[in-house]
């Protein structure tokens, strides 16, 4: 992109004006327009619009061929300020009740004379207190990428490929620890989570990695049978509790777990459409 930085210092130039003067019919500051120039910071697809208007050019005349692949890559996925608070919010709630899971899940097995009966149940909560440790982490760097508007499609297909694939890792982790208990149903359950996972990765890969625009409806469907899966489980496992001491408890620790990864379907099926939007408006420039 530093070619499309050079045409538009150029055709400042030819106009003879300055970087203040074209910052001010943009609505943006001369640092903006310094980093654009220099090839720091690049502008939204509207405010590129308007740049290449502004110099009496076309946006085709301002941005290569190569640019025109890789513009909305460069860039982060969400750019206008609502837009960014929103996938920030999601991101910060997330973490938040990721990192209270973890809390309540090692205070409450602390106490818990029962927790470290077997190695079967040791070996399961420390597994247990060390996902929701990785996965806290993961949108913790989320919430630092997003405030610091440098959530690219690679650093969204990062952060999504590491959630989903650190649930792939405890599917197998419990499978593995489990495998003496296992019914055929439970073993086919787990296959099947795996399977569906593992396509969601290659989905993934495929439409962030993708040079034109893909339709994400494939994504958008794995992401809602995960959100359908989540409340069938979440209300299969209460049914049995209803009336018993354990329920509290599962009520307090489901519902803060399937509200956690509620939000983060929800920030995959956002940053996922804002990306496609932005890929089909760059070929139509």
């Amino acid at each position: 992109m530093a070619e499309f930085g050079e045409n538009i210092r150029k055709a400042r130039e030819e106009l003879g004006i300055t970087q203040q003067t074209l910052a001010d019919k943009l609505y943006v500051t001369r640092q903006a327009v310094s980093r654009w120039e220099n090839g720091s910071r690049y502008p939204d697809l509207l405010t590129a619009k308007a740049l290449a208007k502004s110099l009496d050019t076309s946006l085709d005349d301002l941005l290569a061929d190569d640019d025109m692949h890789t513009y909305p890559e460069v860039n982060p996925v969400i750019e206008y300020p609502v837009h960014k608070r929103v996938q920030t919010a999601l991101f910060s709630a997330a973490c938040a009740l990721h990192l209270i899971l973890l809390i309540w899940d090692i205070s409450y097995n602390l106490t818990d004379t029962r927790a470290f009966r077997t190695v079967y149940e040791a070996a399961w909560l420390i597994f247990g207190a060390v996902a929701y440790f990785l996965i806290t982490a993961v949108l913790l760097y989320g919430v630092v990428k997003s405030v610091k508007d440098a959530v690219t499609p690679r650093v969204a297909e990062r952060i999504i490929i590491s959630i989903v694939g650190l649930e792939i890792t405890g599917q197998l982790t419990r499978y593995f620890l489990s495998l003496s208990n296992l019914t055929p149903i439970r073993h086919s359950v787990v296959v099947v989570s795996v399977v569906i996972d593992t396509a969601f990765i290659l989905l993934v890969l495929w439409f962030f990695r993708a040079k034109k625009p893909r339709r994400p409806i494939p994504i958008y469907v794995i992401v809602g049978l995960y959100m359908a899966l989540g409340l069938l489980s979440f209300f299969g496992n209460m049914i049995p509790l209803i009336g018993t001491s354990g329920l509290r408890s599962y009520l307090i620790n489901s519902s803060l777990s399937s509200l956690s990864f509620l939000m983060i379907d929800i920030l995959f099926i956002y940053m996922t459409a804002v990306l496609y939007r932005k890929r089909k408006l760059a070929t139509q420039v």
